[in-house]
């Protein structure tokens, strides 16, 4: 084991071979790397996908080998090297993205082919063909947030690692990365002539297309708790609890699909466990796995006893799916809601009143106020119940469906002012207080608290999003773009409203293409969601599909009769009035009155 030898460190300088067992840890360098938007080159074209994966590939692997490296995983579009010489890390990384653009400049093609690559240095463990360990993960992450082109490292590769002369270093600072405890200081290092060219061909509007593989719901498959003993009322209390579960999930269905065991939906995931009785005494252990592999995702153990009954059973359920909300959906904005109430049944009827919110129909816009109030009923001081109302409130005004807008701001108002008397720290009060103050004409205020907020919940997609959706009003589209994609790392599953929000945003941006691939996957995985029909159309009629946008619009109308382009326009989407006017001519030529 390398051990620590005044300010150096010892490094191995070989791994085992790793025939079939378990190796001790070894300090190396770690890359990883993957191809951008592999799985939407595979949809456009299967085997040009698969030459280019190759061809590239290639050159990544060949450049690990020959700066000492060894390749030791390439599952698909990604790569993962150790290097137990150090110095040589970034250089390898260096040298592929030089030999990509050299590469790409020789063909003259750069609408796709390009891998984003990241760099760490830590221990490594391996079982098999498995490799383990935090900076595999850093490394990981680090290589999800590097742009195209671009190589993301830790500073302590820096300073264990040959920096090339030719590359442009720059310094990132601290980032925070889902699920390390350590925010790593990071830099990045580029060939100059290979982001130039990109962001060349991005102002030429012929940027890779933006995947968004995950904008879906995740599909769940709930088995029978095991009851580990023969006692009847835990079997029928396990029974019970899967109903429990079954129920509640069943009225959030905007964002967790059910399946059953002989349904047309594949599962991504399966929920089980495990009960143990011993006298009153009951223990229940809850595991999410992933349905591919069925490595664990998430695994709790809650204690009880029998004679809790029916409110144990319910308290139960409820645990586990904001277990699951967080794990799969949500993220920390699900802690948010549980903590804010004591009241079971409050946090139900306000999860039920924010799932039809998020569904932007007028129906059920009128629906989720009657379930926000019951919440409230049922909790006075439940805080998320105060904050829907009151984004009830803005989102009635930001729809155009508000029939006295002084109104809809002063009711927004209010709440926020309830939200405030019960906790003026609190992320989810703070966002309604940014869009509070926005509507009344404060946008610095609005930005200072906005800020604030993800300050507090950095993990919370929601509250990203919100920042999103806030300088998308203001009319900073490029903020607007980076704190959706931002938000839309925070989660497995990408809520549809984030996604729409995005495209409508490039549509600001002149963007049409990205925007038509972004609509057309929300579509299909929801599609009676009307945010999407709405900005598809626009995307279409600029592309010149002016047949494909009419049927668009046809559809539209068919999911919502009331749409006008007025309605619409009232509510002031965007600051810039120009471009309303363009958005509005964009619509009617659709065939949209």
């Amino acid at each position: 084991m390398p051990t620590p030898l005044g300010n150096t460190m010892r490094v191995d300088q070989s791994l085992p071979d790793n025939e079939g067992g378990f190796i001790s840890g070894h300090l190396v360098g770690i890359l990883t790397a993957d191809l951008v938007g592999y799985s939407e080159l595979i949809n456009r074209d299967l085997h040009n996908a698969i030459d280019l994966l190759r061809v590239t590939r290639r050159v990544i692997t060949n450049t690990i080998i020959s700066n000492g490296g060894r390749v030791v995983q390439t599952p698909g579009d990604f790569v993962l090297a150790l290097f137990p010489a150090v110095n040589s890390l970034l250089m390898a990384a260096y040298e592929a993205q030089l030999q990509l653009f050299q590469l790409h400049s020789k063909n003259n093609d750069f609408s796709a082919g390009h891998w984003k690559i990241g760099l760490a240095y830590g221990e490594v463990f391996s079982i098999d063909d498995d490799f383990y360990g935090n900076s595999i993960n850093v490394a990981a992450r680090l290589q999800a947030l590097a742009a195209p082109g671009e190589v993301l490292f830790t500073e302590e590769v820096s300073r264990l690692s040959r920096l090339p002369n030719a590359a442009r270093l720059r310094k990132i600072g601290k980032l925070k990365l889902k699920n390390i405890s350590e925010d790593p200081n990071v830099l990045k290092i580029d060939v100059p002539q290979y982001t130039e060219r990109l962001g060349a061909y991005k102002r030429d509007k012929k940027a890779p297309v933006l995947l968004l593989d995950n904008v879906r719901k995740p599909v769940l498959l709930i088995r029978n708790f095991r009851h580990i003993g023969n006692e009847e009322r835990g079997q029928f209390l396990g029974e019970a609890l899967v109903d429990e579960i079954s129920l509640i999930l069943s009225r959030l269905s905007g964002s967790i699909v059910v399946a059953s065991d002989i349904g047309k939906n594949i599962p991504d995931y399966i929920l089980h466990g495990s009960m143990q009785s011993v006298g009153e005494k009951l223990r229940i252990t809850a595991q999410l796995t992933a349905a591919s592999d069925g490595k664990a995702i998430w695994v709790d153990r809650i204690d009880g006893h029998f004679d809790q009954s029916f409110d144990f059973q319910d308290q139960i359920a409820r645990d586990i799916v904001s277990a699951l909300q967080l794990v799969l959906t949500e993220g920390e904005q699900a802690q948010l809601w549980r903590r804010a109430t004591i009241s079971g049944k409050a946090w139900e009827a306000f999860q039920r009143g924010h799932d039809l919110a998020r569904r932007y129909t007028r129906e059920s816009h009128r629906i989720a106020r009657t379930y926000y109030q019951e919440a409230i009923d049922l909790d006075p001081t439940y805080l998320s119940a105060i904050v829907g109302l009151g984004f009830w409130h803005l989102d009635e005004l930001r729809l155009g469906w508000s029939t006295n807008q002084e109104n809809s701001i002063g009711e927004a108002m209010k709440f926020y002012s309830d939200a405030k008397s019960i906790a003026t720290d609190h992320p989810d009060v703070l966002a309604l207080g940014a869009y509070v103050q926005y509507f009344s004409g404060d946008s610095d205020l609005a930005k200072k608290l906005m800020q604030t907020a993800k300050k507090l919940a950095p993990e919370s997609a929601e509250i990203v999003a919100f920042e999103g959706a806030l300088y998308d009003l203001i009319g900073d589209f490029e903020t607007a773009v980076v704190s959706y994609k931002k938000a839309i790392s925070k989660s497995p599953f990408t809520p549809a409203w984030i996604a729409s929000n995005l495209a409508l945003t490039l549509l600001a941006m002149d963007e049409n293409a990205e925007a038509e691939h972004i609509f057309k996957q929300v579509i299909k995985n929801h599609p009676e969601y009307a945010r999407a029909w709405i900005g598809l159309p626009i995307a279409l009629i600029r592309q010149n599909k002016a047949d494909e946008a009419r049927k668009c619009a046809a559809t539209l109308l068919e999911l919502d009769p009331l749409f006008t382009v007025d309605e619409w326009a009232i509510s002031r989407p965007f600051s810039d009035q120009a471009l309303l006017e363009k958005f509005k001519s964009d619509f009617r030529e659709a065939g949209l009155l």
